[in-house]
């Protein structure tokens, strides 16, 4: 007898090739890394947490709804943090690999800190392997062309706390991509900051079949290549003038090439349509005025490196800056 949760024939499903190449299988799956700390913290019973000043509004909110006591902390230009060398025992770290070259830090830390006392925000560092510590997060769409998703890698959480999806909300999620595709980035780019918003609800989210399907079918290891030709090239023409000192032997997962001069030039650029990313300004309200952070928010311009460009659009970039400093 059939069974009746069985479908056969009729139209065409939405189906991509599987690579098997996705790097972490390990991982548990949410809809956001926000939704993903949110679970982990509200499954272990957290009391007081050490976070950073230069961190977006969305990572503070899991904590602020479940009355978790945080101890901010400042950065110093290496972007080691500023806290005691004795973590109490029911304290935690949360440290990010801020922009994915921090890796050498979080090493050091391991060496200072004990491992479960440690949650590493790989949001920013996405070919960055977990480390051993009480939890790794990850953010898929910082990275990869999907509209949705964050990872979870720990010991310590093995059934997640879903919350029920509407079927719209998981199809039109991926509306400003579509748009993008067939017209330019400027026309979906409202639609895309109503997706953002969207994704500022915490609460823990199956990620949708549409971006399971996708991440599935990558070639992972040419993504982390090109970014990595990319970011090292533009270190290379840019390092001279960069405020910012990069351990580039290190850098294994880069988000953007961070650029620190004495002011942003994102206007110029994006005059020019190259639209760089500004991170995490609603962060300012924490930070001194004259701390390493807020020099960084203000003055950083982040270039473009990702998978979907060439050494041609490095160039590109390059000239641009180039040309306004001059």
């Amino acid at each position: 007898m059939l069974d009746h949760a069985i479908e056969i024939g009729g139209y065409f499903e939405f189906g991509l090739p599987n690579l098997r190449q996705f790097p972490y299988p390990q991982a548990i799956k949410y809809n956001s890394a926000r939704s993903a700390f949110f679970d982990l913290l509200n499954k272990n019973n957290i009391k007081k947490i050490w976070m950073p000043k230069f961190i977006c509004d969305s990572m503070i909110e899991p904590l602020t709804v479940l009355d978790i006591q945080i101890q901010y902390y400042d950065l110093d230009e290496s972007f080691y943090p500023k806290i005691p060398s004795y973590l109490e025992k029911d304290n935690y770290l949360f440290y990010v690999n801020y922009f994915g070259i921090c890796t050498s830090i979080q090493q050091r830390l391991l060496e200072v800190y004990p491992s479960n006392q440690i949650i590493f925000d790989h949001s920013q560092a996405f070919f960055v392997a977990a480390f051993e510590s009480f939890a790794t997060i990850y953010s898929l769409r910082k990275f990869l062309p999907v509209a949705e998703g964050g990872l979870i890698i720990s010991n310590v959480i093995n059934n997640p706390n879903y919350a029920s999806r509407d079927v719209e909300e998981m199809i039109s999620q991926y509306q400003h991509c579509f748009i993008r595709q067939l017209s330019s980035a400027s026309q979906g780019y409202e639609v895309f900051k109503k997706n953002e918003i969207a994704l500022n609800d915490c609460i823990p989210k199956k990620l949708s079949g549409i971006t399971e399907e996708l991440i599935n079918c990558f070639e992972y290891e040419s993504i982390q290549s090109k970014r990595l030709e990319n970011f090292k090239f533009l270190h290379a023409h840019l390092k001279s003038i960069n405020k910012l000192d990069v351990d580039i032997d290190s850098v294994i997962s880069p988000l953007t090439y961070p650029l620190l001069l004495d002011s942003k030039i994102s206007n110029k650029l994006i005059e020019h349509n190259i639209f760089t990313p500004t991170y995490w300004v609603d962060s300012l309200k924490r930070v001194e005025p004259t701390s390493f952070e807020y020099k960084l928010i203000l003055n950083t311009t982040h270039l473009i490196c990702d998978q979907r460009y060439s050494i041609k659009e490095m160039q590109i970039q390059i000239n641009r800056i180039k040309e306004y400093l001059s």
